[in-house]
């Protein structure tokens, strides 16, 4: 049996092996709080252990992030130096991969700021960083996102524990939902079998939802929301040429890699332009790094035309005011009996928390759920019905109560999601 010491490490092993399958020779960024410095210490040992050339740490301050927010002037927020747009044409042009290390260290930190000025500063830096945004999004990097965490949140997700043990059981349930298990047996590994194992299940639900074209899916959750209604009845269309993905996908190079550790879903990229009905959100989640709780959203063509929320609508205002943040760029599946899901845990981490739930993203969509995307001319993309933002927003619709209907291109329709669960059809 291994100690909870040795299963980090085997963890930050399995980022390194599985989730960006480091190249030898191949250099690594690494961004993460400063706060996260004990494991990205592991993370930086595995990546030299398999052979990189260089890793580099993209360190971030929260605490400066609200400095600046708080005293600079506004007509600065949004300046953004040009080396950052150095720097990423470079690393694409050599061939990094990337890591990202989530987890808060202070999870209230930007609780009642301005709502405006987050926005501000969230898409200046991602304008800058567009070139590998982009690139990201067509599978030309290796990326990956983990956890590690932190005594604040770790308070957050257990609030009946105190300091080390809230501390203690969120690395176990992070360790548990990679599948980096206490025990090595023949199907789990020091090299992480237990995670590849759990991929290619996911990817047998991929496998069927790419055996035949779907035109639609429609969500439907009788569950009554606050004005009787029920929660969702939503259709979204699909594009034209369809792909869906899950767990693991190769850039253009042909690397496979997993870009979400842990993960639960099922993916595709739904035209701009279709979408109609209604839906509420069912966790909470964070736009500009604030909460949002208790949203709904009624859709027209393809945009939202009216929202709300019981906790943070400022919030909502601020990001549909950014160009294509009405509109969808990905809806992902994620069966309830998943065990993020099944764990009653909610993680105030969208990591997590969208790996619990049927989700949406509004904004940018991802140019590979889209059949030969990633080697597509934007002319193309946009042709095919690929929404296009500056941010990315993933929000939780998911239920025990909701189903969700394929509609293929012939005509016929299949159920395959029954009450949160993948249908036996699915399954088999």
């Amino acid at each position: 049996m291994h100690t909870l010491q040795q299963r980090i490490t085997r963890y930050a092993a399995l980022v390194v092996g599985q989730g960006i399958n480091l190249q030898p020779g191949q250099s690594l960024a690494i961004k993460a709080e400063i706060g996260h410095r004990a494991f990205v210490r592991e993370l930086v040992g595995a990546a030299y252990a398999a052979g990189a050339r260089y890793v580099e740490v993209d360190w971030i301050d929260p605490l400066l992030q609200k400095e600046r927010l708080d005293k600079s002037q506004p007509e600065f927020l949004d300046y953004l130096p040009d080396n950052l747009t150095v720097q990423a044409s470079d690393r694409l042009a050599e061939g990094w991969a990337a890591i990202s290390v989530v987890g808060k260290e202070f999870p209230h930190l930007m609780d009642g700021a301005d709502a405006e000025g987050l926005r501000r500063m969230q898409t200046a830096y991602y304008q800058k960083l567009e070139v590998w945004r982009a690139a990201v999004m067509r599978n030309q990097v290796a990326w990956c996102v983990c956890a590690t965490p932190t005594p604040d949140w770790a308070a957050q997700v257990f609030p009946g524990l105190d300091g080390e043990a809230a501390v203690e059981a969120l690395w176990r349930a992070i360790l548990a939902s990679a599948h980096v298990t206490a025990h090595v047996t023949e199907n789990v590994t020091e090299n992480g079998n237990g995670w590849a194992d759990h991929i290619r299940r996911l990817e047998g639900v991929a496998g069927f939802l790419n055996s035949r074209p779907i035109d639609s899916l429609h969500f439907f959750d009788p569950a009554p929301g606050p004005d009787g209604k029920p929660s969702t009845d939503l259709t979204l269309g699909l594009t034209a040429q369809p792909h869906w993905i899950s767990g693991s996908s190769p850039t253009t190079g042909g690397v496979i890699f997993s870009p979400n550790i842990p993960t639960e879903e099922a993916f595709v990229t739904p035209h701009r332009q279709r979408a109609d009905g209604w839906t509420r959100s069912s966790k909470p989640f964070f736009p500009f790094e604030q909460e949002v709780t208790g949203a709904w959203f009624r859709f027209e063509d393809g945009a939202v035309v009216a929202y709300g929320a019981e906790k943070g609508e400022a919030m909502l205002d601020q990001f549909f005011g950014v160009e294509g943040c009405r509109r969808l760029g990905e809806v992902a599946l994620v069966d309830a009996g998943s065990p993020i899901f099944q764990s009653g845990l909610l993680f105030y981490n969208t990591l997590y928390d969208e790996n619990a739930a049927i989700h949406l993203a509004f904004g940018r969509g991802y140019a590979i759920g889209i059949n030969g995307g990633g080697e597509m001319e934007a002319e193309e993309l946009d042709e095919l019905g690929l929404n296009l933002s500056a941010l990315h927003l993933d929000t939780m619709i998911g239920t025990e109560t909701m189903s969700v209907t394929a509609r293929y291109t012939d005509g016929s329709e299949v159920t395959i999601m029954r009450e949160g669960r993948y249908t036996k059809t699915v399954k088999s």
